[in-house]
């Protein structure tokens, strides 16, 4: 049996779940969130609810997690930076800025504390957006290139980057299975700092980075 698990229980969590029933109904449902109000609230739908820090806790259980076992992330901060962050701890990693030069040439490109937030659309999504392949779901505007390849492709210059691709299951509701984090703590250690990690699904990204 596979496991699934929803990092963040607020608005988007709670968006997600009825989803996450819907297309893996047999699967162990895990629900992880630090604050305990969220996880109160009463819900119809099932889930192991666990109070703690979901990047922590995926760092202190991960032997149990499977590679295909399924991250959904949906908390507001950078799921796989902060993975980075705990597993790297020993190396008291800090977090360092990616700079602006890898958002150049998209219509969306903000800088957040010291990550980079990065999308190929200025305005609001709708939140039934499918995230059709070639083009926009608002604008019909031609895509070719999805935003995480645009940024896989743009690691030649840029060697300590690694790109985890968000995989739209349901509008509004990306993840990836847990084989990602572990892939990225990898190189991270292969490569040496600084290194730089992006989340990015067909339209969105963010990217954060860590020296040590």
């Amino acid at each position: 049996m596979s496991q699934i698990f929803i990092i963040g229980f607020g608005k988007v969590g709670k968006t997600a779940l009825p989803q996450v029933i819907r297309l893996w109904g047999k699967s162990r449902v895990w629900i992880i969130d630090h604050n305990p109000e969220a996880l109160n609230q009463k819900e119809t739908l099932s889930g192991i609810r666990v109070l703690a820090d979901g990047p922590q806790f995926l760092t202190q259980y991960q032997e149990w997690i499977g590679n295909q076992d399924w991250i959904i992330p949906a908390l507001p901060i950078h799921l796989a930076w902060k993975w980075l962050e705990f597993n790297m701890r020993h190396q008291r990693p800090k977090s360092v800025s990616p700079g602006s030069s890898l958002g150049s040439g998209l219509p969306y490109s903000q800088a957040l504390g010291d990550g980079l937030l990065l999308s190929y659309a200025d305005f609001i999504c709708p939140d039934h957006c499918p995230a059709p392949l070639d083009h926009c779901f608002k604008t019909k505007e031609r895509r070719s290139v999805p935003l995480w390849k645009h940024l896989a492709i743009g690691t030649g210059s840029h060697r300590r980057l690694e790109v985890i691709e968000s995989r739209q299951m349901a509008p509004g509701m990306g993840g990836y299975p847990f084989s990602e984090l572990r892939r990225v703590l990898n190189q991270a250690h292969e490569a040496g700092p600084p290194f730089f990690v992006a989340t990015a699904c067909r339209c969105h990204g963010v990217i954060n980075g860590l020296t040590w």
